[in-house]
């Protein structure tokens, strides 16, 4: 009979333990497994609070006045813009988000993708890409519906009608006095752009009056608040860059391969046609004695106008 009777030490259920007295064991604190509702309170920490952003600030890196930006083009450079040349650099804390050029109200971004290149002491240039665009009507349908014809011209008009995917600027600086401002102007330039030098050939600037750029270097900021000087200034401006914008948009055209190739930086040593055609010099002495004629209204190419607003709506 003794068999039959479990061993309790040998027993593979485990022992219940019946507590004879429960109501001690609720009465005590901190047995209790769940905080009372007034210490819920005090989970959190009182010093507690949602971080802000950093502020983003603007800081100018470098002012030079006396400056005159135009929109280099084949036909005719436009003026767009006269003041001080500022390059800003924009912060979010001790973070650096960009670069951007600004002469009066006319303002474009800078970086190590885009050229900027100075062609002589008082000359500089910046490209700037723009997403292609077309101001073609007609729709893949329309064209399936045409046939190859319709096909054909439509691309041939799509060519004629598109606005160039790289544009620059021209900026000619009055810089007579402001030599050693200008020295640090190429250094801030390293920093924010693929900065390059370049030159125009002696000989084309012998054979093209609109190349001279003496009157740039004579000419000083404070010159320019007398309209006689200011309206001498402009009209070189303008011959000038006309006459060099052939060779602008080769270079910038050529840059613009390089980067959508996938290179980081420009290559140096992009060819830089240094001589002009003696038709562009031709063409750019002709609109600087256009403009000079005294009563005379020079009208804006439709082509022209088609880059100011790609570049006043982007």
């Amino acid at each position: 009979m003794a068999s039959e009777i479990p061993n309790e030490k040998n027993s593979l259920y485990p022992q219940v333990i019946v507590d004879v007295n429960p109501e001690a064991s609720s009465s005590n604190p901190s047995s209790n497994l769940y905080p009372k509702i007034d210490e819920v309170e005090n989970l959190l920490p009182n010093n507690l609070s949602a971080s802000a952003p950093p502020l983003a600030a603007e800081e100018v890196l470098i002012k030079v006045p006396g400056a005159i930006l135009h929109l280099i083009d084949k036909e005719c450079s436009v003026e767009l813009a006269c003041g001080d040349f500022k390059i800003i650099c924009l912060r979010q804390g001790t973070n650096i988000v960009g670069f951007y050029a600004n002469v009066g109200d006319i303002q474009w971004p800078m970086a190590k993708d885009e050229a900027a290149v100075k062609v002589d002491d008082s000359h500089y240039f910046f490209s700037l890409h723009m997403p292609n665009e077309s101001k073609s009507d007609s729709s893949s349908d329309e064209e399936e519906k045409g046939g190859i014809f319709h096909l054909r011209r439509n691309r041939k008009k799509k060519k004629k009608d598109s606005v160039p995917s790289v544009m620059s600027y021209g900026l000619t600086i009055a810089s007579r006095g402001q030599e050693d401002l200008l020295k640090e102007l190429d250094k801030v330039l390293q920093e924010c752009s693929a900065f390059s030098v370049q030159k125009v050939s002696e000989e084309a600037k012998k054979e093209g009056e609109a190349l001279d750029a003496s009157v740039a270097k004579e000419v000083s900021p404070a010159d320019l608040q007398t309209e006689e000087k200011k309206e001498m200034l402009e009209e070189k401006c303008a011959a000038y860059w006309t006459t060099l914008a052939p060779n602008v948009e080769d270079y910038s055209g050529t840059a613009a391969k390089l980067i959508a190739a996938g290179s980081g930086q420009l290559v140096k040593g992009i060819l830089w046609c240094g001589d002009v055609t003696v038709e562009r010099l031709r063409w750019g002495n002709e609109i600087m004695k256009k403009r000079m004629a005294p009563g005379s209204q020079e009208e804006v190419n439709p082509e022209t106008l088609k880059r100011i607003q790609r570049l006043v709506c982007s």
